[in-house]
């Protein structure tokens, strides 16, 4: 006869305490879940914060709040504060938007862990609430935009999230000195309020930028919030300097005949970068001379896309030096966009706008 063998198994319950925290560190975010209504012990065990730092919570009421409070949820790290969607950009939740933000922000101010803030630019409300706790709140994020797409130039003095000048100021100080930030996007701040040497330090800072003008078709460059010196500044310190900034986009910030920039300073900062992206509304003269910098200078530039206006296309393929057109593409690759597929996404965003608009009303 053949001998049959049981085979003894070892409750949970008798493990040493190390040794469930390491099962409990290597369980995906279900099995926790599941994990912890087991039993009380293993409900005490993983209830330990740094099990839960995946969860992101969600916050449409000011009930909601008190997820926050709760032990396991003292290390996440991203919070949504959207509710449903509005043309793919989210909606504003209508307690954030009224009165929700300053209690929020006097939560998230314990929660040093918290990184992101999904819909973050869609509340109101920022104005209000003391300088400081902004500072303490925007500063420790890792993904920052000061700036909404889609909203309205008309409407600019009620833009979502748009500091006062002493919390914008105070923030590019913060920023400037020490950072959590690896994304930052700004526009439509009072950013001509703020210095261009504390928005040069600030900006050139962050690993990731995206700066946007709102006041696109102005005749003036000083008239905008981001003007001619803060962009001279900004690339002065980024040639002069061995800076955090690696990726750097520029909208409706030309490179053009009014501007004073040089460009040779231009095309010195932009070596100094990885990766370019900017908007081109200038001569020839100009713009071979940006692009002579790039191909003969010494360069960590990898990649470069210059969007160049779809009006002068025509005018800048006809006299630009097409040998150097050849060298630039060899170095970078494909280095302008199409302004046939600018036009086209022109005309879609206007779609989309048209589109928010018709719901609205």
């Amino acid at each position: 006869m053949g001998q049959s063998h049981s085979q003894s198994q070892t409750h949970i319950s008798v493990l040493p305490n190390e040794v469930v925290v390491s099962i409990l560190q290597h369980l995906p975010p279900q099995e926790i879940k599941s994990a912890v209504l087991v039993c009380k012990s293993l409900r005490e065990m993983g209830e330990k914060p740094r099990f839960w730092t995946w969860a992101v919570v969600t916050v449409n009421t000011k009930d909601d709040l008190q997820k926050l409070k709760r032990p396991r949820l003292q290390m996440v790290q991203e919070i949504d504060v959207t509710q449903g969607s509005h043309g793919g950009t989210g909606v504003q939740c209508n307690w954030i938007k009224e009165e929700g933000l300053a209690d929020l922000f006097q939560v998230i101010g314990e929660i040093p862990t918290v990184k992101r803030i999904r819909g973050l630019e869609f509340c109101k409300g920022i104005q209000d609430i003391e300088p400081d706790l902004v500072v303490g709140v925007l500063n420790s994020l890792e993904e920052l935009n000061l700036c909404y797409d889609f909203y309205d130039e008309e409407d600019f003095e009620d833009m979502p999230l748009r500091l006062e000048a002493e919390q914008l100021e105070l923030l590019f100080t913060a920023v400037a000195e020490k950072t959590n930030l690896k994304f930052l996007q700004v526009g439509g701040q009072l950013t001509e309020e703020i210095s261009p040497e504390l928005f040069a330090a600030a900006v050139s800072n962050v690993e990731e930028v995206k700066l946007e003008n709102l006041y696109e078709d102005t005749e003036d460059m000083e008239d905008r919030d981001i003007t001619d010196k803060h962009f001279e500044a900004l690339y002065s310190i980024i040639a002069a300097k061995d800076r955090p900034l690696r990726k750097f986009t520029s909208e409706r910030y030309y490179i053009n005949d009014k501007s004073a920039i040089d460009p040779d300073l231009l095309s010195r900062a932009y070596n100094r970068l990885e990766e370019v992206t900017t908007d081109v509304r200038g001569s020839a003269r100009q713009l071979t001379a940006v692009l002579r910098g790039l191909v003969e200078g010494d360069s960590r530039l990898k990649r470069l896309m210059l969007r160049i206006d779809w009006r002068q296309w025509n005018q800048l393929n006809q006299h630009i030096d097409q040998n150097l057109v050849r060298r630039a593409k060899k170095k970078f690759g494909q280095f302008y966009q199409d302004p046939c597929t600018v036009l086209e996404n022109r005309r879609y965003l206007l779609d989309c706008i048209d589109i928010i608009d018709t719901s609205e009303s």
